[in-house]
């Protein structure tokens, strides 16, 4: 009977790492999209009075009100409200920085502007009636995609590329246009020390540029998928250090270190070993910012010659992995 037992114990622990390891692999879609959504960054918001734009996510928020008095009843105070919100969100899609020079109201001279109505499509997000003031309304928040298949940035390009002939090979675009790099490092510039003096605008095609001036990441630069998934950098808040950032465990890591009591020893060194990744963020500090409109961001030539290397091992900016920190200080900026 006892030599049953060791027998069964003796097979648990020949297949314990195997199954502990494929049981890591199932997790590994979750822990990837994590970098995205990590408990380190909070979207930054640039809030204006008839909305807000949401540039970690990129979306764009307009605000409506439809008062009771002028519509007679709350149904159509409620359709007047959507109309005003819809058009809100035009108006903020309107004076978003394109590059370091242009906007989307001044792209082609306006000929965009009036465009917008085609290329935004927006959906209702919250609806409420304010009944207890003077004049009860009913207020209206809608919301457009500046991300995705069927948004902002895909219709620009879109229009870009068929009106310019300088647009027409770019972004890149690979024949299967897939994203995937999910266990990839991500870049996080810190521009948060230049909150009061230069703080970094967000733009849909901003620049990282060497001290020297070389460009190291552009729009067309990057793959076309990346691009219009993820824009080409991402704009969030945090409170982290840089130190903490570099520092940061992969959940691949968090969950070895948790299974330590359940692996044997030298187990754990040979899974360890064989997950001996980088941390998911290569960190950089913002030296100064760029352009007219302060959208392109400085770094050392230090760190641009090794982000040039990263770009090769691992695509990091053909595929837009690039998290930019800025300060609350200047959300509502404009």
């Amino acid at each position: 009977m006892l030599t049953g037992v060791n027998e069964i114990y003796r097979q648990l622990r020949q297949w314990r790492l195997p199954i502990f390891l494929a049981f890591t692999l199932l997790l590994l879609p979750t822990i990837s999209r994590s970098v995205e959504s990590s408990p380190f960054f909070e979207p930054y918001s640039e809030k204006h009075a008839n909305g807000w734009i949401d540039w970690q996510n990129g979306l764009i928020y307009g605000i409506g009100r439809g008062y009771l008095d002028q519509n007679r009843s709350w149904p159509r105070a409620q359709g007047a409200a959507d109309v005003i919100a819809s058009g809100n969100i035009l108006r903020l899609a309107a004076g978003i920085n394109l590059d370091d020079r242009t906007t989307l109201e001044s792209l082609d001279q306006g000929k965009v502007v009036i465009q917008l109505k085609a290329l935004m499509r927006d959906r209702p997000q919250q609806s409420k009636n304010i009944e207890d003031v003077a004049r009860p309304y009913c207020e209206v928040v809608r919301v457009a995609s500046i991300r995705g298949n069927d948004s902002l940035l895909a219709k620009l390009l879109g229009h870009l590329q068929a009106s310019s002939p300088e647009w027409r090979n770019f972004p890149l675009r690979q024949e299967q246009s897939l994203l995937t790099d999910d266990n990839q490092p991500w870049l996080v510039l810190d521009a948060r020390k230049l909150e009061r003096s230069e703080p970094a605008n967000p733009a849909l095609f901003p620049r990282i540029i060497s001290i020297s001036g070389e460009v190291i990441h552009c729009v067309k630069n990057a793959e076309a998928a990346a691009v219009i998934n993820r824009g080409v950098m991402q704009y969030v808040v945090s409170s982290a250090s840089r130190q903490s950032l570099r520092s940061a465990e992969t959940s691949l890591a968090h969950i070895l270190a948790a299974a330590d009591y359940y692996l044997s020893p030298p187990e754990a060194q040979a899974a360890a070993a064989k997950s001996q990744k980088r941390t998911p963020f290569m960190v950089m500090e913002v030296l100064a910012t760029h352009g007219s409109a302060r959208t392109n961001l400085v770094i050392s030539t230090e760190d641009a010659n090794q982000l040039k290397v990263e770009d090769k091992a691992s695509q990091i900016l053909k595929n837009c992995r690039v998290i930019i920190l800025v300060s609350n200080l200047i959300a509502g900026h404009k």
